[in-house]
């Protein structure tokens, strides 16, 4: 029968947990960045008047002065939520939730440490 450190087991997987985390969270944010920047680029295209025409309900209505304003306000708000993800997609969160699995797992190893060197006093 295989020995297998239960310990070192659980930490490892934490370990290939928090990097996947990272990973993903990376992709992720590009990926939405990227998508974002998309949309802010046709919404900044009306705003500044090269797209002339929308159209409702299959027809081809003029973009008014109003509408430009409002696709103003939409590309502005891209930019704050591109500037948001940029700088936190609530990775702070997984990770303050990761290193609560750690030191919880740390926690165990110590405890599992305490009680072999009970048993081994008791034995003796």
């Amino acid at each position: 029968m295989v020995k297998v450190s239960v310990n070192r087991f659980v930490s490892n997987r934490v370990v290939a947990i928090r990097n996947e985390v990272e990973a993903e969270s990376q992709r992720l944010r590009n990926r939405t960045l990227d998508r974002l920047e998309e949309i802010f680029n046709v919404a900044a295209k009306v705003a500044r008047g090269e797209i002339r025409h929308q159209r409702i309900d299959g027809k081809m209505v003029p973009i008014r002065l109003n509408q430009r304003k409002r696709w103003l306000r939409v590309a502005k708000h891209i930019v704050l939520t591109m500037n948001s993800i940029a700088s936190n997609i609530d990775e702070k969160e997984i990770h303050a939730q990761i290193n609560e699995l750690e030191r919880l797992v740390n926690e165990a190893k110590t405890t599992d440490q305490s009680q072999i060197e009970n048993n081994t006093q008791s034995l003796n």
